[in-house]
């Protein structure tokens, strides 16, 4: 283990181990980590080098020729490791705490070599603090350098975007939403990211302020006869305007591109379902 991880719940410091297992008839096995690492098999295991045991109840699974170990649930910060043969299967669980610390760590490193010299790397690097609600600070200091760092720096709406996201979960909401103006305003805010931007203020419960953005997008993108169209038709029907969501849904539809047709049936059942009051 390269960092200190807990074992179905029991501290193990990061270090190598050798693997031990007591297999029983009739009750759980035991899954032992000794210091000795370096001895052939379990020939030379002596209890006085134990890290940590740990039980495992079997349990019956598909008929597996050979023995296998392997990894289920896997997780940013967690797995199941198990191994099975024939018909038995015996699983411990495996945690790392401070995940965040560990993955942070890692990315300051390297950031201070050549990845730090590209600025969807940094862009990245932010956008993990704000998925984690972590080390929201330096996150920002991330985002604007993806912008503005000499040479390399590239404002444009995915950019500005991850600012806005920084800010917001900082909980400066004026300054989130003053850069994520300038964001859908962008020569490179083209109308797909701005109809899903609109979608995540929808799915946020800000129906109001997605409203604006499906119309600003509508506005500003006229020769676009679907995405925009879809758009007023989803903030129309969360604003409780029936007739107006019919309206854009029966236009939409009228123009569905090519790469959309295989969804047609989904959007129907949209102007269906508010044709019929549901």
């Amino acid at each position: 283990f390269s960092h200190p991880v807990r074992i179905n719940g029991k501290d193990l410091k990061a270090g190598t181990y050798g693997l031990h297992i007591i297999v029983e008839k009739d009750k759980p096995w035991s899954f032992i980590f000794s210091n000795n690492s370096s001895s052939w098999g379990s020939f030379f295991y002596n209890d006085k080098e134990d890290a940590i045991r740990v039980e495992s109840t079997p349990t019956n699974c598909e008929f597996t020729r050979y023995l296998t170990y392997g990894f289920d649930n896997r997780e940013a910060s967690s797995a199941t490791a198990f191994i099975q043969w024939e018909n038995k299967k015996a699983s411990f669980a495996i945690e790392v705490p401070s995940i965040n610390d560990i993955y942070l760590t890692a990315m300051r490193n390297e950031l201070r070599g050549s990845t730090g010299f590209n600025y969807q790397n940094l862009q990245a690097a932010a956008q993990f603090c704000v998925q984690n609600k972590t080390n929201l600070e330096e996150g920002l200091q991330w985002a604007e350098a993806a912008i503005s760092a000499p040479f390399f720096g590239q404002e444009d709406f995915n950019t500005l975007q991850t600012k806005s996201n920084v800010l917001a979960a900082l909980g400066r909401e004026a300054e989130a939403e003053t850069v994520m103006n300038k964001a859908i305003k962008h020569p490179t805010a083209n109308v797909g990211a701005v109809h899903q931007y609109g979608r995540g203020l929808l799915a946020a419960g800000k129906k109001e302020k997605a409203m604006e953005i499906f119309q600003y997008n509508a506005k500003a993108h006229p020769e676009e006869k679907f995405t925009p169209n879809v758009g007023l038709a989803r903030g129309y029907t969360a604003m409780g305007d029936k007739k107006n969501a019919v309206k854009y849904w029966e236009v939409a539809i009228k123009n569905i591109p090519e790469n959309q047709k295989a969804n047609t049936a989904l959007y129907e059942a949209e102007l269906k379902k508010l044709k019929e009051g549901k």
